[in-house]
């Protein structure tokens, strides 16, 4: 193999110089530009350091002008890998706003600050399975997200050809923490309901008084299965109360953006989240009584707002909620928005089946069972006749009794 050959794409050889008749310092290499071709390029100088910089300065111009001046490379720097990747993340029109913002907190957050000062080449398999196992004694759920950043940054790192294989794919595969989804029995949901409609109303309270939105908000999570941000993002318009039962539209989910507000985004988390629902009575009468405040007002205005209309923060609910429960002694419940989303799919699911409760739900029967289904108990195995009959122990025929 010549060293023609070992050149890569953008990259040159040793630089000759030869001192020319007229005194000058003639500089030349072989440079291989982007259609693979080799050339010869050369410069002239007074002296053989500036002919040296000269052919330098001609070269960098040279990779610009071809689109090999900035790219990455196995020496590139892990941080400069993450701009990169959140630069073309940025631009990508297939990811909505909020998932852009939550790559970027989690690259930030959990990877860079143990790799930002790797160069790529020394960003190996097991450098990462290891990372990747430690992160997993603290959380599975870091260690998830973790992976999923790595490997997508490094798929883009693939594509630049900065590397020649993504280290990621040659992990252990994480395997998730046995678990099983926990719905509100009647009871417990008797307390939290209770909890949630006397905190702060007696007489010796002192401030403002709460406005009840929680409270609503879970009376519509429960009677639509719905996710905290669908539920805060219903509009006037998403309400039909000319039929009965009353209908909602699930139509929308509220996003959070770090340094940004709370907007509502018109789509919610998937595609099969879209969905109308026939709502209780109980949900019903909270949403009627929503309605009758935004009469005068616009179809597309929120059904749960601020003081200043706009959109109820998700984070400030799931706050408030814990300090509803709190105070009323219930934080062993380990209740949060989501709970309610598990408890109505757990009991359409037992009047009905997995598949009707995912069809509400919005998820495919498989997400459901494992995510928001409660599991039943099994019921106990009935033994057959036969083995009673078998097994059954031999009684010895009693001595007749002596005199």
């Amino acid at each position: 193999m010549t060293g023609r050959d070992r050149l890569e794409i953008g990259t040159y050889g040793d630089i000759n110089t030869t001192r020319m008749p007229s005194g000058n310092i003639r500089a030349e290499v072989r440079y291989r530009d982007g259609d693979g071709a080799v050339r010869k390029v050369t410069t002239t100088a007074a002296t053989v350091r500036e002919a040296k910089q000269n052919l330098r300065t001609k070269l960098q111009r040279r990779n610009a002008a071809t689109g090999f001046g900035d790219e990455l490379s196995p020496e590139s720097t892990v941080t400069e890998l993450a701009a990169a990747w959140l630069a073309d993340v940025q631009v990508r029109s297939d990811l909505a706003a909020g998932t852009k913002d939550l790559y970027r907190r989690e690259l930030n957050s959990l990877v860079l600050p143990t790799f930002k000062s790797f160069r790529l080449r020394e960003i190996t398999t097991g450098r990462l399975d290891q990372f990747l196992k430690g992160q997993t004694k603290v959380s599975y759920a870091h260690a998830r997200h973790s992976r999923v950043v790595l490997n997508l940054m490094f798929n883009y790192a693939l594509r630049q050809d900065a590397l020649h294989h993504n280290p990621v794919r040659g992990t252990t595969r994480l395997k998730p923490p046995t678990s099983k989804p926990v719905a509100l029995n009647l009871d417990h949901l008797h307390e939290v309901r209770q909890a949630v409609s006397s905190w702060r109303s007696g007489p010796a309270v002192s401030g403002p008084r709460p406005d009840g939105q929680v409270k609503d908000v879970i009376e519509v999570m429960l009677g639509t299965s719905d996710r905290i941000g669908e539920a805060l993002a219903l509009r006037k318009r998403d309400i039909n109360d000319t039929v009965v039962p009353m209908q909602v539209t699930v139509a929308g989910t509220l996003v959070v953006i770090k340094g940004k507000s709370v907007y509502r985004q018109d789509h919610p988390k998937t595609s099969t989240s879209t969905r109308t629902l026939q709502v209780p009575d109980f949900t019903a009468e909270v949403l009627r009584r929503r309605l009758a405040l935004l009469e005068d007002e616009h179809d597309d205005h929120l059904v749960f707002f601020t003081r200043v209309g706009t959109p109820l923060s998700p984070y400030n609910v799931r706050r408030t909620l814990r300090k509803m429960l709190a105070d009323a002694g219930l934080s062993h419940l380990k209740v949060t928005p989501h709970t309610f989303r598990r408890t109505a799919g757990t009991v359409i699911a037992r009047a009905t089946d997995a598949e009707t409760a995912a069809e509400v739900l919005g998820n495919s029967p498989e997400i459901a069972k494992k995510h928001y289904i409660e599991p039943e108990e099994p019921a106990p195995i009935a033994t057959p006749a036969l083995l009673l009959g078998v097994l059954a122990p031999r009684i010895a025929p009693m001595r007749a009794a002596q005199d």
